[in-house]
Order: structure tokens, then sequence, then C-alpha cells
């Protein structure tokens, strides 16, 4: 096989693995529910479930690039798509929530080693006119796998009514096929002058994205104590004495974790910028919708996941586009995409704000296959713009870089709209439950019940529906639910009161959340629109094409990419 056909093969690889990880970090939310009835966790324990593993995915992604320069792409990356199905086994034979955490935490870690070879290995393996093309494939199928998480685990738990483990479980495999294929096809390749590792730079950097990530992550779980924002505020110096170290160590002639130079290039660190803007407005929004449609709208998680799928096929459509067409337009075609994603978020608003609880699936599906299609025309390209002029002797620790900007903007974002999204849930609950409060006296008064006890009824409904939106644990009871106005009823008409006060809270909380949901996704405009100003901080010529480099032979080491023109 010659290098060419190589390294297409070993990209195909490269993907499926970063397929794995991207689901990862979503088919769990589905699952949750049978995951804390079947080991008995408590809310601490599931939160950590998904935190433990974003956590430490975005902590060691820095390290693990620079591990891939050092080591070998090929090598570090096979390791890490080992020790991903391992802890992927670890995880679905968890028999409590500790060991779950646990082994979700070393998966993340694993997974931190295995993604940022994908982008550093399209950086010094294909010559400059098929990085585009490379990379429009690679945004593709991970538009796909975002949006593919809940939909597996619908069809998984719901259609095959397989256990929680069966998300977990079928890592397995899929890492022992992906394993074999990289040792099989993928050229080796790694940075020359065998740089090594920089301990100092790791406890440095990892210090400041623990302090960082976590407080973002762990925040509201935790109720937003002072303590946090001192932790957050912390990952300010300790970046400083990072950035300062690394110097540094690259004045003293040794081997930086990250080279400062690459932050002098003006594509890369305003790149940079963009990414964790613009990040920070994607998974914030698929989360709180995804919320909206399943918590208040009552959607099932399979149903929701249909909802938005259509994005995905946006992202696959403009991704091809975008290659195409951003070598004789430039950043044009990134600015198109940010229009597009905002556009769609304003439709999104007035459609809700139009059909309020009455909205049905058809009725926003165009509008975020809008949306992704935007996202699509400035994924692949925002890459290539990013890692283009990096010197191979970096591209691992760029691609980690790029990779860590993308899980904190995530998590940025996930923080910043769920707070919007659950203020506003508690604010707007006492009016949204005084508006569902005739419909409970309706339904009581057609039972006959004496005035005192309608009375004494409407006012614990209303007290039960607001403390209920107020709890951060979405499946905790308060205790002002447990004080049932029906306890002194026969059973039959006790059930009957039941079913009104029911019908009348889902009603309520379709109006809370309909409301909240039009101010959370103000956020995720305000993004797309700062995207748009921010991608004029890019090079005029960014992603048009450049002078082509020539195809590397076989067994020779991948040439360095051309910067951008």
């Amino acid at each position: 096989m010659s290098y060419p056909e190589r390294r297409w093969a070993a990209l195909s690889i490269l993907i499926t693995a970063g397929f794995m990880d991207l689901l990862d970090t979503t088919i769990v939310n589905v699952a949750i529910p049978a995951i804390r009835r079947s080991l008995d966790a408590s809310y601490a324990a599931i939160q950590w479930i998904v935190a433990g593993y974003l956590l430490a995915f975005a902590v060691g992604l820095i390290t693990g690039g620079r591990l891939g320069d050092i080591f070998g792409r090929k090598r570090v990356f096979v390791i890490g798509v080992v020790a991903f199905g391992l802890t992927s086994l670890a995880s679905g034979l968890a028999e409590s929530p500790g060991m779950l955490v646990g082994s979700r935490v070393l998966q993340g870690l694993s997974a931190a080693v295995m993604v940022p070879q994908i982008l550093s290995f399209v950086q010094v393996s294909f010559p400059r006119d098929e990085q585009r093309k490379a990379l429009a494939i690679y945004a593709s199928v991970a538009g796909v796998a975002v949006m593919s998480g809940p939909l597996m685990a619908g069809v998984l738990l719901d259609v095959f009514d397989f256990s929680w483990r069966s998300i977990f479980l079928i890592n397995v495999p899929v890492s022992a096929v992906v394993a074999v294929a990289a040792l099989a096809v993928m050229p080796e390749s790694r940075a020359p002058d065998a740089p090594r590792l920089d301990p100092g730079g790791v406890a440095l950097v990892s210090a400041a994205l623990f302090a960082l990530v976590f407080g973002v992550i762990q925040g509201r779980q935790l109720g937003w104590p002072a303590w946090v924002f001192v932790l957050m505020a912390a990952s300010l110096p300790l970046f400083a004495l990072f950035a300062a170290y690394e110097r540094r160590v690259e004045r003293a002639g040794r081997s930086p974790l990250v080279s400062m130079t690459l932050f002098a290039q003006r594509a890369f660190s305003s790149g940079i910028v963009v990414v964790l803007v613009f990040f920070s407005g994607i998974v914030g929004f698929f989360l709180a919708f995804t919320v909206f449609l399943q918590l208040g709208l009552g959607y099932s998680p399979l149903d929701s996941a249909l909802t938005t799928f259509p994005s995905s096929v946006g992202v696959v459509i403009a991704s091809q586009v975008s290659a195409k067409a951003t070598p004789r337009f430039g950043r044009h075609v990134l600015s198109l995409g940010a229009i597009l994603m905002a556009v769609a978020m304003v439709g999104i608003i007035w459609t809700v704000d139009r059909h309020g609880a009455g909205l049905e699936a058809w009725d926003v599906r165009p509008i975020i296959f809008v949306f992704g299609f935007g996202m699509g025309l400035i994924l692949p390209s925002l890459a290539d713009a990013v890692i283009s002029g990096v010197d191979e002797r970096h591209a691992g620790a760029a691609s980690g870089v790029v990779n860590t900007g993308i899980q904190v903007g995530n998590a940025l974002g996930v923080a910043i709209i769920g707070v919007i999204l659950f203020s506003a849930i508690g604010t707007h609950a006492p009016a949204s439950a005084r508006g569902a409060e005739p419909e409970v006296s309706r339904g009581l008064a057609a039972l006959d019940l004496p005035p005192a006890v309608r009375a004494r009824t409407v006012r614990q409904f209303r007290t039960c529906f607001v403390d209920t939106a107020r709890q951060r644990d979405p499946a905790g009871v308060p205790a002002s639910c447990r004080r049932r106005a029906t306890a002194q009823l026969p059973p039959q008409a006790a059930q009957r009161v039941r079913r009104v006060l029911a019908t009348a809270g889902r009603h309520g909380r379709a109006d809370d959340f309909v409301e909240s949901i039009k101010r959370a996704l103000l956020y995720p405009v305000g993004v797309f629109v700062a995207t748009f100003a921010l991608l004029f901080l890019l090079p005029v010529g960014t992603g048009r094409t450049a002078p082509e480099r020539g195809d590397a032979t076989e067994g020779a080491e991948p040439p360095v990419a051309e910067g951008i023109a």
C-alpha cells in the first residue's frame, strides 16, 4: 500500500476512535436514570459519572498530544485506544457507583491520549491541498457522533431493551478492531529532534486546567460556593506561571510541553480564541434544548434525539461545501456559518414562542438543519485555520491545545447556559404555578370536594410546583411534595385528585420551560454573533489555497504543513 493510500486508511481508523470518544460524551446522559436505579447511586455520584470523564479528558489533552510528538503518534494512539477499551470494559462491569466513577475518570484520561493524535496526524501526514478534505470528513463524522449519542442510547435502551452497561461494553470490540487496524495500517510519525517530556509543564498546566474546568463543571451542582470561584480564579495565575515556565524551558534549550512560539502565530492564537467562544454555544445549546424537550415537553430520549438529529445531516453536507468553497472565499465561509447559526437560534426562539407547549418536532427540524449547516461551514475550516501553520515539531502539542480549547469552551457553555436555564425555570415557576391553578381548581370542583380541601390542595400544589422547579436534583422529591392533601380522602377520590394535579403540573411545567428556554437561547445567539465578529481576527487569507506540498514517499517522514497564505 502506497503512503497516500495508507494515510487515508489511517484517517478512517483515527476517525472511528474519535467517533467513540464523542459518542461517550453524550451517550451516558440518557442512561443516567437506569444507572441510578441499578447501582442505587446518589445524585453526587451520578454527576461525577459525567463530570469525571469530562474533567479528566480536558486536563489530559495537552499532555496526550505532546506524548504523540515524543514517542510516536501511532504508538501513543494505539495505547490510548487499548486503554479506552479496557476502561470501557471496567465501566460496563462496574458493581458500585465508586467503581463506575473511577472507571470513567480513567476512560477520560485514555481519550485524552487517543484523541489529540487525530489532528496532529492530519497536520503532518497530509499535503496542504488534502488537509482541508481530511478535516471536512472528520468534521462530518464528529457532527454525526455528537448527535448519535442520545440516539444510540435510545435504540439500545428503549428499542432493544438492553442494560445501561451496553453503552460502555459496545466500545470494547470496536477498540480492539481499531487498535489492530492502526498497528497494521497507520504510518508512524513523531517530532524531529527527539523532544522530551516536560514534567514541570505537565504539572502546571494540569493544575490550571483542573482549577478552571472543575469549577465550571461542578459549580452549579455544588450551589456555587465561594471557594469554587476562588478555585476558578486561581487558574489565571497558574496559566501565567505555566507560560513563564515554558518560555524559560525553551530559552534553556530544553523541550517545553507547549512552545509559546505557537501563540506568536496570529492564526493559531486568534483561532484558539474563536474556538473557545464558538464551542461554548454548541454543546450548551443541545443540552439546554434536550432538557427542554424531555423535561419540559415530555419527549422520550429517542424522540428528542430524532428531533435534533437533522443538525448532523446539515453538518455532513456543509462540511463538504466548506472544503470546496473555503479555498476560494477564505474566512467569509466561516462568517456565513456563524450568521446562519445565529439566525437559526433566533428562529428556534420565535418558533417556541409561537407554538409554546404545543411545539412538535417538525416545527423545529428544518431550523435545526440550518443550524447544523452553519456549523458544518465552520468546523473543518476553523480547524484548518488553527493548525495549518504549525511546525511538525509541535503538531501534537498544538492539537492538544486546540482540543483543550474545545473542551473548555464546551464546559463553559454548558455551565453558563445551565445557570441561565435553571435560574429562569426557578424564577418563572411561581407565574407558571399561578397559570395552572385555575385548571387545578376546576378539576377539584368537578370532583365535588369541600371548598376547604380545594383551597388547601391548590396551596400545596403551588408550593410543591415551585420547590420542584428550584431543586438541583431533578430526580429528588421536595418535602413540600410529600405532604399530600389527599391523605384524608377515600382512595378513589384521592386517585382522581392526583390525576388532576399531575395533569396541571405537566401543563405548568411546559409553560415554565417554554418561557425559560427562550431566555436561555439568547446566550448562544450572542455566542454566534461574537464568533462572527471574532473571525475578523483571523488573517485575511485564512483558508485560501496555499502552495501545495509534494506527497511523502513510502516510509518517509510526512512533510511539514505550509503556513496560512
